[in-house]
């Protein structure tokens, strides 16, 4: 004998209940993974940013701080043009178009940055120069010329100063440097009995123009550098070197460069990094009078009155915002007794801010896109076009600065 079954299946309401929670649940945990994934990617891109910034502070802050070494503050005599005079820390502000070079335009025209270049020497190998000759009491003159020096050297050694070496040519007391190239001859016109212990040079820059024989560089008579008496205020001679950096647009997005050897030679810019987007400089200006009155920065336009960039201070614009006594006033808008040397004479702190971007933007969160012409900004004030910024500030004491060149 047999007995009905009384078991049943599932209604369809319990089904439908069923799969509709299965589904909350899902639909949960799909929301809760791309949640973690997305904030995963932003640490990521957070990461990436100061990674790239902390990078740039190791780039610049050990060239800043020995910008200067062996001269000082003294500008830089590269060349007989205007514009070839140069200081250890040479700023172009707002940097425009140039050879190779792009400024950022459209929407990031606002991300302009300034072009930095670093000169510095090697005091280590620095031989001090003596006379010329028995009765003579310059170095030097003439475009090219010999330079007599107190360290004597094997004949055929260039004073250990291999040929085609950029060399400066510096006294701490004398406000002005000169560069120029160690030559392969010795001159023949010195006495034999000096011949061991002086080198022909060229004055200038590789690829220069040409100094005029009354400038600094090549006139003994106005100028105080080759005024050498053999003793220890003597000038001395040493290697050179130049680096400069800059943000490149000439791919389309920014791109941190370098020229290893900057003004002094031919080699490219190369890439450093392809995550900083800006680099802008600020120069700090000390009272040399009162040494604890506070800094005075450059550019400044909030300053009452407004401060310029010091690259582009001429006397007439700056000369009233040099702090302490700076004596008379030169006729030029350049070099000695111009606002602009005494200027950077008193610079004793240099302030870069870095921004830094992420390698991938996250079109999701943007609000804007690059090629529309504008960007709406954030809360920060950066482009709302979905890439991560950091903002660093750099502040650096160059050690040279204080000495040298007053």
């Amino acid at each position: 004998m047999s007995r009905a079954s009384n078991t049943r299946g599932f209604s369809l309401i319990e089904l439908m209940m069923a799969t509709t929670i299965a589904l909350v649940v899902i639909a949960g945990a799909v929301s809760a993974g791309t949640y973690l994934q997305r904030r995963s990617y932003l640490e990521e891109r957070t990461m990436e940013t100061q990674n790239a910034a902390r990078a740039a502070r190791d780039f610049f802050t050990p060239s800043l701080q020995r910008a200067g070494e062996g001269f000082g503050s003294s500008p830089l005599y590269l060349g007989g043009a205007p514009g070839e005079l140069r200081y250890a820390i040479n700023v172009t502000s707002a940097a425009g178009a140039s050879a190779g070079y792009v400024p950022p335009s459209g929407a990031y025209t606002a991300l302009r940055s300034d072009v930095l270049e670093i000169f510095e020497a090697d005091s280590a190998r620095a031989l001090r120069m003596n006379r010329c000759g028995s009765g003579g009491s310059d170095a030097r003159h003439g475009n090219t010329s010999p330079l007599c020096l107190t360290t004597q050297a094997p004949p055929g050694t260039e004073a250990g100063l291999p040929t085609g070496t950029v060399l400066v040519a510096a006294d701490p007391q004398v406000r002005g440097a000169c560069v120029g190239v160690a030559l392969a001859q010795r001159n023949i016109t010195i006495p034999p009995a000096l011949s061991s212990n002086n080198i022909a040079w060229a004055v200038g820059a590789p690829g220069a123009t040409p100094f005029n024989n009354n400038s600094f560089c090549t006139n003994v008579s106005p100028s105080p550098l080759w005024e050498v008496n053999g003793n220890d205020e003597d000038a001395l001679l040493m290697p050179v070197t130049s680096r400069i950096y800059r943000v490149n647009w000439s791919q389309g997005r920014p791109a941190l460069e370098l020229d290893p050897d900057g003004s002094l030679g031919p080699a490219e810019f190369q890439v450093l990094s392809e995550e900083i987007e800006q680099l802008r400089v600020r120069l700090g200006v000390a009272t040399l009078e009162a040494p604890n009155t506070p800094l005075r920065y450059f550019p400044d336009p909030a300053a009452i009155p407004a401060r310029p960039a010091i690259d582009q201070c001429t006397n007439a614009q700056c000369w009233g915002l040099i702090p302490g006594d700076a004596g008379t006033m030169g006729a030029q808008d350049y070099g000695p007794g111009s606002a602009r040397d005494e200027l950077m004479r008193r610079v004793r702190v240099v302030e870069l801010l870095v921004t830094a971007r992420s390698a991938r933007p996250d079109r999701q969160a943007a609000r804007g896109a690059p090629d529309a012409g504008m960007l709406p900004s954030d809360d920060e004030g950066n482009p709302d076009d979905g890439y991560k910024r950091r903002h660093f500030l750099i502040r650096v004491t160059p050690r040279n600065f204080g000495y040298a060149g007053g």
